[in-house]
């Protein structure tokens, strides 16, 4: 693509030449070096793919926090919590920054910032995680050219995720004090692994109690004070066998509710009836007998932690684990549980021994100096 001088009069000189979309476009100088420097400048943008729009170039980073957001077909949830990292961390920062103007140096020293304010790793991964796809929206809607926040590295994750499983017995003690409905929701978390918003989103439907499974469907989410209900994490339904004391124990709750047969009736509501929230239920439940309990630290999340070092302890697969969790990915499995699995050193060793030891036995002439090693008794 051209771009072309006209002299318009002495010391004026006009570059002109069309954008992508032919929109004439046109910049005056005074000297006629400075319209051959721009001539050449715009020509080669135009050519190679960099131009973009003055007026586009003005835009700032909170345009496009505000058009990506708008985008997004994501759980209430998980757009408050966007939002909620936007207005805390982001848009502070580079909120009024035109986005054209936004480099990788830009973005290199905003993450030192983060790191310098204190906040963890896995933390200002997640910002940044924000950051690059608003950014994305700009490269998209033709503001700029390329993404600065993608030769961005992100902090290394070096400590391994705090796991606190619960025993049986710890699970018993924790519910000691709490109602029969309230000590069947923990007991159910804590033998099936669901979230919290999945144990909120079963329906008597989701019960087979024949095949001695719950089907998990759904997911119920608050945001801004809203229940919403959603698919489960990750958007895939699965299947988890039930153990039959807990089958036992959902039939009689789903009795006394009356609710045996209204297959959309939910399994576990708030105290007065109404859906459940979790936020109510651990404020006015969980964390009081958690302290009573002597267990400290300990939260609802562990139950789910509680249910898989069980699997683990009663030798279930790696994979079958990250079925019943509803995990994205064996390696999510192995980076959350992996060190709660025996150690197969032992095991692995003892082998290879008997191999050797089973070969040099059986060899029928001279091992070349091997039957050193061979067991002595």
């Amino acid at each position: 693509m051209m771009a072309h001088i006209q002299k318009l009069g002495p010391h004026r000189y006009k570059v002109k030449y069309r954008d992508y979309s032919k929109k004439s476009r046109s910049k005056t100088f005074k000297k006629k070096i400075d319209a051959d420097r721009y001539k050449t400048h715009i020509e080669n943008e135009l050519n190679n793919g960099s131009w973009i729009a003055p007026e586009r170039r003005r835009l700032n980073f909170r345009h496009y926090a505000e058009t990506w957001l708008s985008t997004l077909d994501v759980k209430p949830s998980t757009l408050a919590n966007y939002r909620s990292i936007l207005s805390k961390h982001i848009l502070p920062a580079l909120g009024n920054t035109e986005v054209s103007k936004i480099r990788w140096a830009t973005i290199e020293a905003f993450k030192s910032d983060l790191v310098q304010s204190g906040l963890n790793p896995k933390t200002v991964r997640n910002i940044l995680s924000v950051v690059g796809p608003v950014l994305t929206t700009a490269v998209r809607d033709g503001s700029i050219a390329t993404n600065p926040a993608r030769e961005v590295a992100k902090p290394r994750i070096t400590s391994i995720k705090e796991i606190r499983p619960a025993s049986a017995p710890d699970i018993l003690r924790l519910t000691a004090q709490m109602t029969e409905h309230d000590r069947l929701l923990v007991t159910f978390a804590a033998f099936t692994g669901l979230r919290a918003g999945e144990c909120g989103g079963l329906q008597v439907g989701d019960i087979d109690f024949p095949g001695r499974k719950i089907n998990v469907r759904r997911s119920v989410s608050e945001a801004g004070g809203q229940v919403q209900f959603t698919s489960p994490k990750n958007g895939k339904s699965r299947a988890v066998p039930v153990p039959p004391f807990l089958l036992k124990q959902l039939a009689s709750h789903l009795a006394a509710l009356g609710v045996s047969d209204d297959l959309n009736a939910q399994v576990f509501r708030s105290s007065r009836g109404d859906t459940y929230r979790h936020s109510n239920f651990y404020k006015r439940v969980f964390a009081p007998a958690i302290k009573v309990a002597g267990m400290d630290g300990f939260w609802f999340h562990h139950l789910r932690h509680t249910y898989a070092s069980l699997l683990i302890k009663e030798g279930a697969h790696p994979k079958v684990i990250m079925d019943r969790m509803g995990h994205s990915s064996i390696q999510i499995t192995m980076n959350t549980y992996g060190h709660l699995f025996p150690s197969e050193d032992e095991a692995t060793i003892t082998g290879l021994e008997n191999a050797f030891q089973e070969a040099v036995s059986n060899a029928r002439g001279p091992v070349g100096g091997l039957t050193m090693f061979s067991r002595t008794a």
